[in-house]
């Protein structure tokens, strides 16, 4: 199975922080019932909000560096071709966004 250290471990339940490409090529295909993913929102851009009542940063981590269009798209594109490659014919994918 997964070589790597698990974020939380639960009975059948293990839940996997780490880089996207690197971990899911370590796994066969039609190896999951479930895939939950919270990828990169792309929203680092140097810009302010307020939290708490406070102005914060909207910046995240190089990680969530803002990219273009066709950049989010090519990157979107390739992490979900490699959960649909892991994922069983009958399985299924939960994708969190932010609709901005």
């Amino acid at each position: 199975m997964y070589p790597g250290k698990f974020y939380f471990e639960d009975g059948s339940f293990k839940l996997i922080d780490n880089d996207t490409f690197k971990t899911l090529k370590q796994f066969d295909e039609n190896t999951f019932d479930m895939i939950f993913a919270d990828p990169p929102y792309f929203l680092s851009n140097d810009g302010i909000t307020c939290s708490g009542g406070k102005m914060v940063s909207v910046n995240k981590g190089k990680w969530d560096k803002g990219l273009s269009v066709k950049e989010k798209h090519e990157f979107n594109k390739n992490w979900i071709k490699e959960c649909y490659r892991i994922l069983k014919d009958n399985g299924t994918i939960w994708i969190s966004r932010n609709i901005a």
